[in-house]
């Protein structure tokens, strides 16, 4: 069964993503009044706008909207957990000096809570008009909702990112507002492209194992459930998840039925992280050693091994394309 996927109603708001400091023309009131010259320290200084966001994808995005008019930063490191950060004093200055700050939210990004959450520019991803959460229970990295949070993971989201930030920076920088839109427009043709050959890929596969007769072909399994937005976009589903909650260690009963599940499922291959657990993985994963080693292929969901530069986000995403058809062929 498809996870069920649902659109957030909460509004974009746009008081929250600018600074009082940076904006004298906004009212005490709190009501946005668009920006009429260009008043931020960035881009007084000629350096475009400043952006930090909380983790590297989202960094990726807004740097594809800027397209050289400022920069996005992330303040997490891609190896690091988003839970259990401890930020530098550069890393708080950088947000301190910032034009407007991005995150998922206080549910994924817990360490960051304190210097996001009551920020007037702080944008919210997971509280985005039009944005897709999913509303599994009890799936990794839930909300009090109980929706999954890697949400950057879909290219959908990924355009409705990408509007919030090209409307946010329009507004900060009006002089540059035609540029944003034009980058916007650019970045969700990408997208479109994307999505398209993405699913071809994955649909070649498909088709490869019914004419070899390896009805099996696509059981997978992964070290914890982060994937359900690229599972959903492109058809994928994976038999079992070794980890439950990936902030703590499996009780004996809950590995117990991972390893249960994976005697029956026989997957093909697991997704691990670049943080996972491998004695864990050992422990869960020896009922399959008796017949062969279950391949492992690691997912950079983060982007730590994505370089600064043009269509950061594409490269995210084509390099985990190709890690889940690596898996799957």
């Amino acid at each position: 069964m498809k996870p069920d996927f649902r659109l957030r109603k909460f509004g974009v708001n746009f008081t929250r993503l600018l600074s009082l400091s940076a904006l004298g023309g906004l009212l005490a009131t709190g009501v946005f009044s668009p920006v009429t010259q260009a008043q931020t320290t960035s881009l007084l200084r000629g350096d475009g706008l400043a952006i930090v966001t909380s983790i590297r994808p989202l960094a990726l995005i807004a740097n594809d909207i800027l397209a050289g008019h400022g920069s996005a930063v992330a303040l997490i490191n891609a190896g690091d957990s988003p839970h259990h950060t401890t930020l530098t004093p550069s890393a708080r200055l950088k947000a301190a000096r910032a034009d407007m700050l991005i995150w998922v939210g206080e549910d994924l990004e817990v360490a960051l809570g304190g210097l996001f959450a009551e920020d007037p520019r702080t944008l919210t991803t997971s509280e985005l008009d039009g944005i897709l959460l999913d509303d599994a229970e009890s799936e990794a990295h839930s909300s009090e909702h109980g929706a999954d949070l890697h949400l950057w993971l879909s290219t959908e989201n990924a355009e409705r990112i990408g509007e919030a930030v090209a409307d946010a920076a329009s507004r900060l920088d009006a002089a540059n507002a035609d540029h944003y839109v034009a980058s916007l427009a650019r970045f969700k043709s990408q997208q479109a492209g994307n999505r398209n050959v993405f699913a071809a890929e994955f649909a070649a596969l498909r088709n490869a194992g019914q004419q070899s007769g390896l009805q099996d072909r696509g059981r997978f399994a992964v070290y914890h459930d982060a994937y359900q937005y690229f599972e959903h976009e492109f058809g994928l589903r994976h038999s079992v998840a070794l980890l439950v909650d990936p902030e703590r260690a499996p009780s004996i009963r809950e590995l117990a039925a991972v390893r249960e599940a994976l005697s029956v499922s026989r997957p093909s291959c697991l997704l691990t992280e670049p943080d996972a657990d491998a004695g864990l993985i050992a422990t869960a994963t020896q009922v399959l050693a008796q017949t062969a080693p279950l391949r492992q292929i690691e997912v950079d969901i983060l982007g730590r091994n994505i370089d600064d530069g043009e269509d950061g986000y594409t490269r995210l995403m084509r390099a985990v394309v190709a890690d889940f058809v690596e898996c799957l062929r």
